[in-house]
């Protein structure tokens, strides 16, 4: 690990560019060479950033800002999720809010690996502009209009925009599960109404290995499911 005088964020701007850069190096995709999930932080390394930095939602905050992620799953998170689908018999994945594809890198080869069908969008529209190059695997898109031609069991978004609306993504038939990482809620992550009509139930599975941009106390991810579904968590 790196030494901690490079993980806090600062006013000095010597300091403040190197925080950056060890940022930008932090928070990467994948490298020439490597396996699908090598690009990002196992939970004991997420764990000992998080015990350094003075305050985790500030230092979380400046990474956001400098990397444009907003969602930080570990290694280890994406294999659950691919795990929780098959448990579910959910074989047909759409990630909406894709990004640069940070979280992308992993799905793609890991569900091709697994026999899932896997599609990731992004409008590109971020609040934050991103240091990363754009993965091949997202293509430019709105979920509202993609959900209809690739008829997803199941729809991963991370950290929707503030007061988005997600209850018409269920009006695709094939739609069974809406899984939101973000804040619970609605508000900061997505609508309110969301919270109040569709009965949303918190994964334990599903909601440790990662964290969002305001912190971990602040984030969970959280499971909307078609009228037909049974919540599994």
């Amino acid at each position: 690990m790196m030494n901690p005088e490079f993980l806090q964020p600062s006013e000095d701007f010597r300091q403040q560019h190197r925080f950056e850069a060890w940022a930008q190096a932090l928070i990467r995709l994948p490298e020439a060479g490597e396996g699908p999930v090598d690009h990002l932080l196992p939970e004991a390394d997420w764990q000992l950033l998080l015990k350094q930095a003075s305050d985790p939602e500030d230092w979380l905050a400046a990474v956001s800002r400098t990397t444009g992620i907003y969602f930080f799953p570990s290694r280890e998170w994406p294999t659950r999720l691919l795990r929780w689908l098959k448990q579910v018999r959910a074989p047909r994945l759409l990630e909406a809010g894709a990004g640069r594809g940070y979280l992308t890198a992993a799905l793609e080869p890991l569900a091709a690996a697994a026999g899932l069908a896997f599609q990731a969008v992004d409008r590109g529209q971020g609040e934050f502009v991103s240091s990363l190059p754009l993965h091949p695997a997202v293509t430019r898109g709105d979920v509202f209009t993609e959900i209809h031609r690739f008829l997803p069991d199941a729809v991963l978004y991370g950290w929707p925009p503030p007061g988005q609306l997600l209850a018409p993504l269920f009006a695709c038939p094939s739609l069974r599960y809406l899984i939101i990482a973000g804040e619970p809620g609605g508000g900061a992550t997505g609508a309110r109404e969301d919270w109040e009509r569709l009965s949303p139930r918190k994964s334990p599975y599903l909601s440790p290995f990662c964290r969002g941009r305001t912190g971990p106390a602040c984030h969970q991810v959280t499971i909307f499911c078609g009228l037909r579904e049974k919540a599994v968590a």
